[in-house]
């Protein structure tokens, strides 16, 4: 999963806007089972542990913010399954960019349909999609033309 946000100057993961990520999809998403920082003491990812998938059946969202705003969701069902939204710099493409699946390579980002900003309806709007996707067993949901 290597890409531009090891590249530039992102920020360093901010512990306060992953635990409101973390409230939101537990406020939010009935099928978030369980969350959890990947360290309790200098997190740098918040794990939604999710009881559906679309490929499988679970995912995991691995979320990161920054102190400058940057954000990173990485969706995986495995070494098989994988996408993210992603919010930072990037030469070619905006700031918000989706990595396409299954594999959210470096070269399979596109813009994303996300516009909005705020760690809320971030959070939202990778759930809905997300929730769109597995209702429907559609890819396209990922991208919409019309974003929650």
């Amino acid at each position: 999963m290597t890409d531009d946000w090891d590249r530039v100057d992102t920020g360093a993961p901010d512990s306060d806007l992953m635990a409101r990520v973390r409230t939101v999809a537990e406020d939010y998403e009935p099928l978030v089972t369980s969350t959890e920082f990947d360290d309790l003491l200098n997190p740098e990812v918040v794990h939604l542990h999710l009881d559906d998938g679309i490929e499988a059946e679970s995912g995991r969202f691995d979320v990161t913010w920054t102190t400058k705003g940057y954000y990173r969701y990485h969706y995986t069902e495995g070494d098989d399954f994988n996408y993210r939204y992603d919010c930072h710099p990037r030469i070619e493409l905006p700031d918000t960019h989706f990595h396409e699946p299954p594999h959210a390579a470096h070269d399979d980002a596109v813009p994303s349909c996300i516009e909005v900003q705020t760690v809320r309806l971030v959070t939202l709007a990778v759930l809905q999609l997300w929730r769109d996707t597995v209702e429907t067993s559609d890819l396209r949901q990922l991208q919409q033309p019309n974003p929650p």
